[in-house]
């Protein structure tokens, strides 16, 4: 899920402050058949991990029920003041963290009502899903395996990718996993 600001600002939402005559037309395009696919599969629930959530030590899951206010893209805020607010699944968020510890990943909650979610998450969403009419559970990208070795981060985020599957499973929802890159 391509995530730069530019797609909400070439989409020109009423969210967003800044308002444009269109642009990124192909990816937008792409957003568009995606949100079809979406459509057809009617799921329970989004997951977005974000490599713009990041984080230090561990995997973090959101888990505050609702997420609102205003995003600023810190390197185009001329393109991108969008206002937001998502629903979280915190059953969900809270099963993928504890499945998360018990294969030996170190995981928390980040239970922050004022917490400020990342852009990449907020364009992923809004650009698959503009009714923002499902809840979603983001995941933080703790990017210090791939620092130490390529093949340790690879094996922690199948590690992640396996927990956050059985949680799935576990709770019975039906997910979309959205890799927001």
């Amino acid at each position: 899920a391509p995530h730069p600001p530019h797609l909400v600002y070439g989409d020109n939402p009423s969210q967003n402050e800044p308002a444009s005559e269109g642009g990124w037309e192909p990816l937008r395009w792409a957003y568009e058949h995606a949100r079809e696919s979406l459509d057809r599969m009617k799921p329970d629930v989004l997951l977005v991990h974000s490599p713009h959530w990041i984080t230090q030590l561990g995997h973090h899951f959101l888990g505050v029920p609702n997420l609102s206010g205003k995003s600023v893209d810190p390197i185009f805020p001329n393109l991108f003041r969008y206002s937001f607010s998502l629903d979280i699944d915190v059953e969900l968020a809270e099963a993928c963290c504890a499945m998360a510890e018990a294969k030996g990943l170190v995981a928390k909650m980040m239970r922050n009502p004022k917490f400020r979610v990342d852009y990449g998450t907020i364009t992923t969403l809004h650009m698959i899903r503009p009714e923002w009419d499902i809840p979603v559970v983001g995941i933080s990208a703790n990017n210090s395996p791939y620092y130490l070795s390529t093949e340790q981060g690879l094996e922690e985020m199948d590690l992640l990718g396996k927990a956050t599957s059985e949680a799935i499973e576990q709770t019975g929802r039906k997910a979309v996993l959205l890799a927001s890159n």
